[in-house]
């Protein structure tokens, strides 16, 4: 995956007019004025015209570089999901404006892990990247040649040594929510020197399921005669299947609502979202000689009333 400084063929040290000038004569090169029938171009325009929004703003920048790309974009992502005018998204009963979660401290340095639905309910044991500043190791090699500046210091002294390590995130999590990497890190890892690391959960989607803030979408094929003449349905959910008892009649297209089975919220927000299932007729694609008569039999007795 490339980031914002490949996306713009710069260097991570470049000044902020090298990074200008590049994005200017990309910007003219796939200008969408210049391809309008190129969907490729149109989306590297969009790739360029991003990446410049970020490094081209230095509290982004700064921001961009401390969490990494992955981290980063999805934070973006997150805070700028779709939502109604008031803080809502359309599925929430409440009215009122929600209030916003605390965010990790702002000098922190984040890295992240992914979780599926039933990780953010059960908990879960992750594996984190991070960078360990250490004593540089290399410094004494490169000293050997007069007048040598390390490659991997620069001459601070310090190495920021990449470091994998695993984490203990606890049930009952939430897409956003972040804790201090020394209350998750597992006992049998060696603690890292840099005190300011924060582990960020992200959540990532399922198939299946559209997700709406907290709030999960599905849909169900059930057959014609469940729905006419109701009974009770099983319906899957993120913990499993739950029982439903269906009123007779039940449209096509019909959304049946199942409180407190999505995803957890901040705790300063609410409890849990909901999950709304949208009811469909499944048509067989194959009929017995049997039950096709049966199928006109019905649709006799329909037409006569």
């Amino acid at each position: 995956m490339k980031d914002y400084y490949q996306i713009l063929g710069v260097r991570r040290d470049a000044s902020a007019g090298e990074i200008k000038k590049a994005y200017r004569k990309l910007a003219k090169r796939y200008h969408p004025d210049s391809h309008q029938e190129d969907e490729q171009a149109k989306q590297r325009f969009q790739e360029i015209s991003e990446a410049y929004k970020v490094l081209g703003d230095e509290k982004a920048r700064k921001q961009y570089n401390a969490w990494g790309h992955e981290t980063y974009t999805a934070q973006a992502r997150h805070t700028t999901r779709q939502e109604g005018e008031d803080g809502h998204c359309g599925a929430c009963q409440n009215r009122n404006p929600r209030p916003k979660e605390e965010g990790p401290p702002p000098a922190s340095i984040r890295t992240a892990v992914h979780m599926s639905f039933e990780e953010v309910l059960t908990g879960a044991t992750k594996t984190i990247k991070a960078k360990d500043p250490i004593p540089c190791p290399h410094c004494e090699k490169s000293r050997e040649n007069a007048g040598a500046t390390c490659p991997y210091c620069h001459g601070t002294g310090i190495w920021e040594k990449p470091r994998e390590a695993l984490v203990h995130i606890p049930a009952r999590t939430y897409d956003g929510c972040f804790y201090h990497l020394e209350d998750v890190l597992d006992k049998g890892e060696k603690a890292f020197s840099r005190k300011n690391l924060v582990v960020v959960v992200l959540v990532d989607d399922q198939p299946g399921y559209i997700r709406q803030d907290y709030h999960l979408y599905s849909t169900m094929e059930i057959s014609y005669p469940e729905m006419v003449l109701g009974g009770e349905i099983q319906i899957p959910t993120i913990e499993g299947d739950v029982r439903y008892v269906l009123a007779p009649g039940t449209s096509n297209g019909a959304r049946i609502r199942l409180p407190g089975k999505g995803l957890w919220m901040p705790p300063k927000v609410g409890n849990r979202g909901d999950q709304y299932v949208t009811l469909q007729v499944a048509i067989p694609k194959q009929l017995t000689k049997e039950q096709q008569e049966a199928l006109r039999q019905f649709q006799k007795l329909l037409k006569n009333g």
